[in-house]
């Protein structure tokens, strides 16, 4: 029997106000749950300003109760994003966004092991060993390291030398991703290294002897100075594997000092406005980047499915001990002289 015109009205009407009373009481629900996100500042990588404008704007669009927090990436800055993530909980922060600036202290710290029940998601940078994640918003970091080297092996075979000079120049063990990005590209180069076509002459070769102190220039810079005692006067390696922008203007500027005019080539990451001022000036080779509103837009999806209870589509698992903790990529593009 066909309903009436009335009926299907008055059947319409009805759908309309509970859907719109659903939108209400989620609207309501996302804005009793308080939200906040601890970033390193904008001091040492230019790039978290950028990290934070993108959360605060995407949050506002989902209209989440929000609160930032920022510390200098430094020692100080680190014990400071404790003291941060201390007062979040104590606030009563239902679900924490969190950019560690050292791994090692938010778990020494026991702070998430005592709170089990706030819900933790890592932008960018990884908690290694807590299995109080709830996700993960990053870039595939071995890829990146993956793709830094592939750029140099190419360079290498399209020279048609038998063998080229390398040094490779890392982040901080502070930072989880450094050496994950070193662990990616040592996939592709090792066999160069350990067959002679890729001479490191430091000797520097592990993550441990390769790391900086931080990600600062002035660590960078540091780091080629040292190398470069294996060159002698006016000598340089062909090709310098930096993990960053910072690292690679580290590097730069110890090659200048040093009376270098040819630049080698210098892989970099994060695509920031140094990085491509010196690619354009034929002083840095490629970057990578690594698209940080895609990133803020998957951190900010996972913060609403916690919310709503819905489920995400992630990219895959990473186990940490024997506990998955799902992760969502973004996007990661190769940047050269051509792309700008």
């Amino acid at each position: 029997m066909k309903k009436s015109f009335l009926a299907k009205v008055l059947i319409l009407s009805a759908l309309t106000i509970f859907a719109t009373a659903c939108l209400k009481d989620n609207s309501k629900d996302i804005k009793s749950q308080k939200v906040v996100v601890l970033l390193p500042d904008a001091s040492v990588v230019d790039r978290w300003a950028a990290d934070k404008q993108n959360l605060e704007t995407i949050m506002d669009k989902y209209g989440f109760n929000t609160t930032f927090y920022t510390a200098p990436e430094n020692e100080e800055g680190a014990v400071e994003q404790v003291n941060q993530l201390k007062r979040a909980i104590q606030d009563g922060a239902n679900y924490i966004v969190l950019t560690a600036i050292d791994h090692n202290l938010i778990n020494e710290s026991g702070l998430l092991d005592r709170n089990p029940a706030v819900k933790v998601v890592c932008h960018d940078r990884l908690v290694l060993n807590n299995p109080h994640i709830a996700y993960i918003s990053s870039s595939d970091t071995k890829e990146i390291g993956r793709l830094q080297a592939m750029f140099l092996l190419n360079h290498f075979h399209s020279t048609g030398a038998s063998s080229m000079t390398l040094e490779i120049l890392e982040g901080p063990e502070t930072d989880i991703n450094a050496k994950e990005y070193y662990e990616g590209a040592m996939e592709l180069l090792k066999k160069y290294i350990d067959n002679g076509s890729l001479v490191i002459k430091s000797g520097k070769k592990s993550y441990s002897q390769v790391k900086a102190d931080s990600w600062n220039i002035a660590d960078g810079k540091k780091a080629m100075q040292d190398r470069l005692e294996s060159y002698g006067e006016d000598g340089c390696p062909d090709m310098i594997l930096a993990a960053n922008d910072n690292l690679a203007q580290g590097a730069i500027d110890a090659l200048e000092e040093a009376g270098i005019i040819d630049m080698p080539v210098i892989t970099g990451q994060d695509n920031t406005a140094m990085a491509q001022s010196n690619i354009k000036n034929h002083k840095q080779a490629m970057t990578i980047d690594k698209n940080l509103k895609d990133m803020a837009y998957n951190t900010a999806l996972i913060i609403n499915s916690l919310i709503s209870g819905s489920p995400v589509q992630t990219s895959q698992n990473i186990f940490v001990g024997t506990a998955p903790i799902p992760v969502l990529y973004s996007k990661t593009t190769l940047l050269t002289i051509d792309s700008y």
